[in-house]
């Protein structure tokens, strides 16, 4: 059959049009994907979207496998009720209290900050004043434990003093706005304190300030 001279001039003239194609495919995908359409890039974000829902989904569906009774409402007034102590307790150093609300990453981090402080003559006498009700940012797997992110903002006093107890920088007249985001961690079950095995555990593992701004 392929011999045949029919299919011979019926192959020559089909190959070309299937080059043909598949150049003009990858034509219009290349100008999809580089387009400047506002319309187009629209539709890029939704169809991002659409994935980053899917990702949500399936952090749900692990967390609900290992706390079936999970209740995001609840979840944040457990964060709300932790954000005055873990602040206050991050200031100062207090190690003892980060160990009951934070992962190893965020204690060994506020060590280490505070000793190079501490070595450069720098006490921190921070007093927050405020806090806005935290709300979700954020609902993602980081590699097999759920991370819910969340944030939100603070006024305090800022001030800084040195060894002798004199004010550096700002003072109690200096009052901010600071805005946080702050990552939580269900932890794995090899992770969570054998005192606390019996139940799903949540630690702070990433604090990060988004932004500063005075207010006085």
């Amino acid at each position: 059959m392929r011999g045949h001279p029919v299919y011979k001039r019926v192959n020559e003239y089909t190959k070309p049009v299937v080059t043909i194609g598949q150049e003009v495919a990858e034509d219009v995908r290349e100008r999809w994907e580089t387009s400047d359409n506002p319309v187009v890039q629209k539709i890029q974000d939704l169809n991002e979207s659409a994935f980053e829902e899917t990702a949500t989904a399936v952090t749900f569906r692990e967390i609900r496998q290992r706390d079936p009774s999970f209740s995001l409402s609840d979840f944040i007034a457990d964060v709300q009720e932790t954000i005055k102590p873990i602040l206050t307790a991050y200031s100062k150093g207090d190690v003892e209290t980060l160990k009951k609300y934070c992962t190893n990453q965020v204690i060994e981090r506020c060590k280490g900050e505070r000793q190079a402080y501490a070595s450069q003559g720098i006490f921190f006498d921070h007093k927050i004043l405020h806090i806005s009700d935290a709300d979700v940012l954020e609902i993602k797997m980081l590699g097999s434990s759920p991370i819910i992110i969340v944030h939100f903002q603070t006024q305090q006093i800022y001030c800084v003093r040195d060894r002798e107890g004199q004010i550096t920088e700002g003072g109690q007249d200096t009052i901010q706005t600071v805005f946080y985001h702050w990552a939580m961690q269900l932890l794995d079950s090899d992770e969570v304190p054998e005192e606390e095995s019996y139940y799903p555990v949540w630690r702070l593992r990433e604090m990060q300030q988004a932004g500063v701004k005075a207010l006085i």
